[in-house]
């Protein structure tokens, strides 16, 4: 169900999701907000009332992101090979540097995400990341890789990628600009 609401003078509006989950959540992504909430729990303007700083600081991030990607590029000219031996080569070094070791690596294609890491030290990496700088590319590879270390996005996970990467806020918003440049990559050869 498509809800509208109105924070600091912008209207906007937000997808209502009902789940078989046990806590309500918010899910801010490029082009959407998504409020996710147990079944026969009907309190989202309330969720919404309450989270207003925050969902205004996450809009503004993604305008600001908007109006950087206006002066980057992909980089349209590395191939998937040249990609995935970046790739390799990084796992390789990196998880000697973390003391982890991986099962497997996957390369797909993902809608939301640069990469992922599952229980069963599976790393996944977004091929669209081959468009990006080879420090961003490093950096993913890092984050990912760090979980093997510690799942979730913990104090504990952020002090080892800041260990690595003190200026990874600044990693964390380049990404976001990139996503933005891919987004539209993607739309356009949709």
């Amino acid at each position: 169900m498509i809800k509208k609401t109105k924070i600091n003078d912008i209207e906007m509006e937000y997808e209502v999701i009902h789940r078989n989950v046990k806590y309500a959540r918010l899910e801010i992504k490029t082009d959407s907000i998504r409020l996710i909430m147990p079944l026969n729990y009907n309190k989202d303007e309330e969720i919404m009332k309450n989270n207003e700083k925050w969902i205004y600081k996450k809009l503004s991030r993604i305008k600001a992101s908007q109006k950087e990607a206006e002066n980057k590029e992909l980089n349209l000219l590395r191939t998937d090979k040249e990609f995935r031996t970046m790739v390799l080569l990084s796992v390789e070094e990196l998880s000697k540097e973390l003391n982890v070791k991986i099962n497997k690596i996957y390369f797909k294609r993902m809608k939301t995400r640069w990469g992922s890491c599952s229980s069963k030290k599976n790393i996944n990496i977004n091929i669209y990341l081959m468009h990006l700088p080879s420090y961003l590319i490093e950096y993913v590879v890092y984050h990912e890789l760090a979980h093997l270390v510690e799942m979730g996005h913990n104090k504990k996970f952020w002090n080892i990628i800041s260990n690595k990467y003190p200026n990874y806020k600044n990693m964390e918003d380049e990404l976001l600009i990139y996503w933005l440049l891919v987004r539209k990559l993607i739309d356009n050869h949709a």
